[in-house]
């Protein structure tokens, strides 16, 4: 039996949330009949309660958290309100392409983040600030300026590459080394990754790493708000307490380092105090939990997809290839920088895909406060109201997603159909606006890396529980790190190179990815046997790159 660990699938957590949820919107709407609403607004302008009750049948019945959202959208339309207790209260849920547009572009200056005050408060076990509250405070400010430029600062994004790319490479040297045939590759590779990104946020971040592995554990088998995640958000303090003192003290041993810690250091001057350090601790943490939650579920899919897929796999690697033989006689994936991982077209069309069908921020959770009183669909929404967008409504509609549980990347290799389907905010992966994901240029570079790596070198073998050894659905719901645990890759080995010529579907498809333009591979591709695999896959371009093994049912 395909096992990822001991991680939870999410469903009787998500379940037991509903259950809470339900309980307490029937005692508050119950309790609040007929009252008037301190914002003003009048019931009847608001969007409607969902039925709570069957929301709940749906959970206790073991329905996903997203066939739970998708019911309640069929019931109620693309507005409706629930209630989440504890956290918000009054929530007022949003779907649909025209809900996206509405948050992520429409009213985006007037909506204020809301998730990162609820991940702070659960690793410190304090109230943490939300976004607009903590731009009003100096301490906060500094956090802020420090991200923008750690971000944006060109050399701290190149020599990110390089830690990137030399990582990828000695994590492929050992694994070769320690790998057994019958272990999951994924249980080694999720904790390479955190520990990449704390090198990258921290400068040499081997406690602060191994921390937020303990943390990322603790979430995926016990949740949030779980006593060991405020435990692992004491640590971190502590760590970091002594890596600030220790750049007073030793202010040499930290000259050309290009990480978040250091710009903070920088604008702080070196006087931080116990407060502010507090805070810095929440927001690196929080950081920390969102960059990893997605990266980590993306990469886990991303490289299962490939490797369900020989076509698709041997395309990826003819691209790599070819990206190498242009860069030199020597070249490795070490000589790649951040534009030629960029440049990888079908790869990052891949990553696109992945996060499409299974990250969980922005796709299944963007939180929002309204910063001023608006309206959506013909209904109000008052001031200080908190809005949940479900944006994986779009990504599971047929309309923009022909066969959309179906792991298609070449939905973005034509450059002006992917653009269009982000203008039109049809695709939501690294969100948009002025909250888009700052990162995303690290998180490709990241995973690009890692990828070229291991097709270079390594054949694997995909194990699941389903029939057919097919990818299962991904149906969990947000804040399980590890989502893909029904999927494994198992005998990893060194790669045989290909025996015969790379076939013209492989061909037509690294072609496509190179310029951009799927129709060319359509053209130049062979036609598909009916009886072939190719045929048989539910993609709408499987015809391009077989996939029978890998598609999704």
């Amino acid at each position: 039996e395909a096992s990822g660990g001991d991680f939870p699938t999410g469903l009787a957590a998500a379940g037991a949330v509903l259950v809470l949820a339900a309980a307490a919107a029937a005692a508050f709407l119950g309790g609040g009949a007929g009252q008037a609403r301190a914002d003003g607004a009048k019931e009847e302008e608001l969007p409607p309660w969902a039925d709570m009750f069957k929301v709940l049948q749906d959970a206790l019945s073991g329905r996903p958290f997203d066939v739970v959202l998708l019911n309640m959208r069929a019931r109620h339309g693309d507005a409706f309100r629930i209630y989440i207790p504890n956290l918000f209260g009054e929530t007022i849920v949003l779907m649909g392409r025209e809900a996206n547009q509405f948050v992520f572009t429409e009213q985006d200056k007037y909506l204020d983040q809301a998730l990162g005050g609820v991940v702070g408060t659960a690793v410190s076990g304090k109230k943490t600030m939300g976004t607009k509250e903590r731009k009003t405070t100096e301490a906060g400010k500094i956090f802020d300026k420090a991200s923008a430029n750690f971000f944006a600062n060109k050399g701290a994004l190149k020599r990110a590459t390089e830690i990137f790319v030399t990582s990828a490479g000695e994590f492929c040297d050992r694994m070769d080394r320690e790998v057994t045939v019958d272990m999951n590759v994924f249980e080694t590779l999720w904790r390479y990754v955190v520990q990449t990104n704390a090198d990258m946020l921290y400068g040499e971040g081997q406690n602060a790493g191994s921390i937020v592995c303990n943390t990322i554990d603790s979430i995926n088998k016990k949740g949030l708000f779980a006593p060991e995640v405020r435990q692992a958000g004491e640590e971190l303090r502590l760590v970091l307490d002594n890596r600030y003192k220790d750049r007073i003290v030793n202010p040499s041993n930290y000259e050309g380092e290009d990480t978040l810690f250091e710009e903070f250091f920088r604008l702080s001057e070196g006087r931080a105090d116990e407060e502010m350090l507090a805070g810095f601790q929440q927001f690196m943490l929080t950081l920390q939990l969102a960059a990893n939650g997605n990266q980590l579920v993306t990469i886990r899919w991303l490289m299962s997809h490939v490797y369900a897929d020989p076509d698709l796999l041997r395309a990826i690697r003819s691209e790599v290839q070819a990206k190498l033989d242009a860069k030199g006689k020597d070249a490795t994936i070490q000589s790649l920088e951040l534009d030629d991982l960029l440049d990888l077209t079908l790869t990052n069309a891949c990553i696109t895909e992945a996060v499409r069908l299974h990250s969980d921020i922005p796709s299944k959770l963007t939180l929002r406060q309204a910063e001023i009183e608006m309206a959506f669909g013909g209904f109000k929404i008052p001031k200080g109201a908190t809005i949940f967008l479900y944006a994986d409504a779009v990504h599971k509609d047929e309309t923009y997603f022909p066969n959309n549980a179906s792991f298609c990347p070449h939905r973005y290799t034509d450059k002006e159909t992917f653009n269009k389907m982000q203008m039109d905010r049809e695709i939501t992966t690294f969100g948009h606006g002025r909250k888009r994901c700052t990162g995303e240029l690290h998180a490709r570079s990241q995973i690009s890396a890692l990828l070229a790596a291991f097709v270079m070198r390594f054949d694997m073998d995909l194990r699941t529980n389903e029939p057919d050894n097919r990818i299962p659905e991904d149906h969990d719901g947000p804040f399980v790190f590890d989502t893909a645990n029904s999927v494994c890759l198992v005998n990893m080995r060194q790669r045989v190179e290909d025996i015969v010529a790379v076939s013209p579907t492989a061909q037509a498809m690294a072609t496509a990815a190179f310029l951009g333009r799927l129709e060319e591979a359509a053209a130049s591709a062979p036609v598909a046997d009916e009886t072939s695999s190719a045929s048989k896959g539910t993609c709408p371009f499987s015809s391009l790159f077989g996939g029978g093994s890998g598609k999704s049912e």
